[in-house]
């Protein structure tokens, strides 16, 4: 957008001895970004010190204007300039202004041959359109020409061809007060109404440009009571246009919602210089001061013009008044630097805020109630921070100096649930040596399918997912541990990862959706079966966590925590579930090869599942007891067993436990192979020990054949025994 310093000379007195450059820099710091500038002035270069910058025009970034929409026009530029230079903003468009036009719309209804109290034009607005706001008013006595030098000169200076009198004004207004506007040959105008309304079906309807649009039926349309005459927001038709034998207008000024007007120029490929402004929400409030201005421009290039009926108003939102409270203190100590509280008041004032001091104010931070005016209200001023901006940006953010950080450093403490997550991930690596992998919490319905899950979570897909395989939020970690398995398959035989994140699964007989906290584990083998291995970890994580657990044998058929009953992924015999008390907190498990074959999963997987944040609510482990190390030597006994495959390796320690000898300090499972006679060798290993002296040859004799009798009688004989 090009800014004209002539025509913001109209409102603000120019400090005439700084150069072009410093001009340019200034804006740029305390306004929006100039991109560049160029001066019509006798002397024109970087150092020039010229009396006047009438001649200068700055190039401003419309990307820096974006969140501004009340500087899309000189009248709005001006405000600001006037402040960043200190000199007074002359408000040429005051109440006073105001009266005095509306007083001459009065005047004009009894100028016409035959005097008119209402005007020849109603204007409807239908509900549910992109409409903010409809003012119309028709005039008569209107001659087009060329419209005079001097706006002809401003036209182009802000990049816009002079074309007539009449739309020259229509154009000059909007590049004056940023709201654009349409002025209609009020003969082309069918039926004495406008309507605002939807397109209702899909149409074509030929722009001001003489090209074809294709409309849509949301499209909200501009018409008459035949047909559309523009495209509300963007263009108008063709078919409205003036011309040099247009005797009678129809001024429209109009607001629209931006988000509306956005989708619909993008969708035609048609951005124009008033779809521009008003996707940034403009304020409705600023409507008849725009209509009162073309008047004005009308009056003034037409003497013999005069309006015909009222201003006509439909769909004029209520006046809407934002407050915050702040303060110079509060403001300064955001900032870093100290604020004058008269400072803090004349530079809200100069900008259009009404600042007053809060007599009952609860704090000395918030002392002011500060009154946003309209036109920044609508996208720019919501909170209080952005009132920390506007002080900040016109004291000068390079003024305030740097300084180090005022706040006290302490040592900060983890909390407990935090805690134990760090504990959980530094276990899964240094005693597992697993490594830790993170899945998108979002999944695909194809994913599910493919690993045979049950629930798809359609209660949670997002509405404008960007890709059907990431468009709901996962209720299981183990689809996407799955697929991690088979890609990690490509590149390696084995290996262990685990994933500790949340899944989100829906509340019983609720459509309320609860966040849990769970760990996945896979430990991958090409050749050996991990099962055993995998279990050892999990019931040693749960202990390094803080939970007493223990890992029972699990039924197929039945609900296990987090694995609903009837998924088909479970091993019938390898199946463990971890248990806090009476609750289920985990399942572990080897992969049925139903669903291996579906993500073409080789060798052998074992996967754990912990619900994380049943675990850390578990009871606390009990206090370790310690005592003296022993000072006698112990004696170890190894011997492999024959076992049935669906006996748990837990069943043949409980035998060797239950025996109740005094020697035996502990047992447990060295390895685990298959047979092919539908068994497996399990190999154990006893260790005796007695506190009170050595044990001699002969008792570890003895308590050897005592361990390998109880479990031959219990069904699990050595291994070549016969």
């Amino acid at each position: 957008m090009k800014i004209s310093l002539d025509w913001i000379g109209d409102f603000v007195d120019l400090p005439g001895e700084l150069s072009d450059r410093e001009i340019a820099r200034r804006i740029t710091l305390k306004v929006c970004e100039v991109e560049g500038y160029e001066s019509n002035s006798e002397r024109d270069n970087d150092t020039s010190i010229v009396s006047t910058h009438g001649g200068l025009v700055l190039d401003i970034d419309n990307k820096s204007l974006t969140h501004r929409p009340d500087l899309w026009g000189h009248y709005g530029m001006a405000r600001e300039f006037a402040l960043v230079f200190d000199s007074s903003f002359r408000d040429k468009f005051d109440a006073k202004w105001s009266r005095s036009l509306k007083k001459k719309i009065e005047e004009g209804k009894n100028t016409a041959t035959a005097p008119i109290s209402a005007s020849p034009i109603a204007i409807e607005v239908e509900d549910d359109t992109a409409n903010r706001g409809f003012l119309g008013l028709v005039v008569g006595g209107i001659r087009v020409t060329q419209s005079p030098a001097w706006m002809q000169r401003r036209l182009k200076k802000a990049g816009l061809r002079p074309i007539n009198s009449i739309v020259d004004i229509s154009n000059y207004a909007m590049l004056e007060t940023g709201m654009p506007n349409h002025i209609f040959d009020n003969s082309s105008i069918h039926g004495g109404r406008i309507i605002v309304r939807r397109a209702g079906t899909a149409q074509r309807f030929i722009t001001l440009d003489g090209l074809e649009r294709h409309l849509i039926a949301r499209d909200t349309l501009v018409c008459d009571a035949d047909k559309p005459s523009g495209i509300a927001g963007v263009m108008g038709g063709l078919g409205s246009s003036v011309s040099e034998n247009t005797s009678q207008i129809m001024i429209e000024v109009a607001n629209w919602k931006d988000a509306e007007i956005r989708q619909t120029s993008t969708r035609l490929g048609l951005r124009t210089d008033a779809s521009v402004r008003y996707e940034k929400s403009l304020d409705s409030a600023q409507l008849e001061k725009t209509l009162l201005r073309i008047f004005e421009l009308v009056l003034e290039l037409n003497p013999k013009a005069h309006s015909v009926g009222d201003i006509q108003a439909a769909n004029m939102p209520k006046p809407f008044t934002l407050e915050i409270e702040t303060g110079p203190k509060r403001i300064g100590e955001v900032l870093g630097i100290p604020v004058d509280e008269n400072h803090f008041e004349s530079i809200l004032g100069a900008l259009g805020f009404g600042v007053e001091r809060l007599n009952d104010a609860k704090t000395d931070q918030h002392s002011h109630r500060v009154r946003v005016p309209t036109w920044r209200s609508t996208k720019d001023i919501e909170c209080e921070a952005d009132i920390v901006e506007e002080i900040g940006r016109f004291i000068g953010y390079d003024s305030i100096a740097p300084l180090s950080a005022l706040h006290d450093i302490g040592v900060l403490r983890l909390s407990s649930a935090k805690t134990a997550i760090r504990r959980a991930q530094d276990f899964m690596v240094l005693r597992g040596r697993a490594l830790e992998i993170y899945n998108y919490p979002l999944l695909g319905e194809a994913l599910l399918e493919r690993a045979f899950w049950p629930t798809l979570n359609e209660k949670l897909i997002l509405v404008n997912a960007l890709n059907p395989d990431i468009d709901r939020m996962r209720p299981a970690l183990i689809p996407s541990l799955l697929q991690a398995t088979a890609n990690n398959l490509k590149e390696h035989s084995g290996f262990r990862i685990f994933e500790l994140a949340r899944v989100y699964k829906q509340s019983n007989d609720s459509d309320f959706f609860a966040e849990n906290l769970q760990l996945g584990v896979v430990f991958q083998d090409s050749k050996d079966n991990p099962f055993i291995e995998l279990a050892n970890v999990i019931e040693g994580l749960c202990s390094y966590v803080g939970g007493i657990v223990s890992l029972v044998p699990g039924e197929s058929g039945k609900n296990h925590a987090l694995i609903p009953a009837d998924w088909p992924g479970l091993h019938p015999n390898e199946l463990l579930d971890v248990k806090s008390g009476e609750l289920n907190v985990g399942t572990v498990f080897t992969l049925h090869s139903r669903v291996g074959q579906a993500f073409r999963i080789r060798g052998k997987t074992s996967i754990a599942v912990l619900n994380f944040d049943a675990l850390m609510e578990a009871p606390e482990k009990i206090d370790l007891a310690f005592s003296p190390l022993d000072r006698y030597p112990r004696a170890d006994f190894d011997l492999t067993v024959v076992v049935p495959n669906a006996h748990y390796g837990a069943k043949v320690l409980f035998v060797v436990r239950n025996l109740g000898m005094k020697e035996i300090r502990r047992v447990g499972v060295l390895d685990s192979f298959d047979l092919s006679d539908g068994a497996r060798a399990l190999t154990l290993r006893v260790e005796f020990r007695d506190s009170e002296k050595t044990l001699s040859p002969i008792a570890i004799e003895e308590a050897q054949g005592r361990v390998i009798a109880a479990l031959d009688a219990a069904g699990y004989p050595l291994r070549g025994a016969d």
